[in-house]
């Protein structure tokens, strides 16, 4: 198994709290890229653009890029998580993402160590869809999936191709929050 996966970390209230806190006060824009080829934002080229935000980045240690004014209850999801391992986590990057019908995510690779995803929604049907995949180094070959649930938080390589696969049915937006890691020694 590549992926690491943690289920029930966070109760109901705790991420439907989080929830509205997106919806109410964390506007996305198309402006993420994947696999960007220029920087800092990857504007001029990638595979694909997608809907989301920045939340927090760092390009050093001591240089903060950008903090959202709601970065503060990120970094309480991010806590948590850290908590749930044996290495403390040198966090450099939160990411909010969004996808709706028919936007499927093309493979992707991250920068950085790991990425730890969770996905947001607090209610989700499994008829709904909203897969997310690790592939082959290749992309043609899916390696493992993970139906989207949830409070659920996938940890896996950032070098392993991956992707988020849209809702099935229409109306229903598909949310995760992305933190990129590495372990600190």
């Amino acid at each position: 198994m590549i992926a690491h996966v943690i289920d029930d970390l966070f109760d109901h209230a705790f991420i439907t709290s989080l929830e509205e806190i997106i919806l109410d006060s964390v506007p996305v824009h198309t402006t993420n890229v994947a696999n960007s080829n220029s920087h800092p934002k990857g504007r001029n080229g990638g595979t694909h653009r997608f809907f989301g935000t920045d939340i927090f980045s760092r390009s050093s240690i001591n240089r903060v890029d950008f903090l959202h004014p709601k970065a503060n209850h990120f970094f309480d999801v991010f806590d948590v998580i850290e908590s749930e391992f044996n290495s403390p986590l040198k966090l450099f990057r939160i990411d909010l993402n969004l996808q709706f019908y028919g936007q499927d995510g093309s493979p992707h690779i991250d920068e950085g160590e790991y990425t730890i995803m969770l996905m947001n929604n607090s209610e989700w049907k499994p008829e709904w869809g909203g897969q997310f995949q690790l592939m082959s180094d290749d992309q043609t070959t899916v390696l493992e999936e993970w139906d989207y649930v949830s409070g659920r938080v996938l940890m896996f390589p950032s070098n392993v191709p991956h992707r988020g696969l849209a809702p099935l049915v229409k109306n229903v937006y598909r949310y995760s929050t992305v933190f990129r890691v590495t372990i600190d020694d």
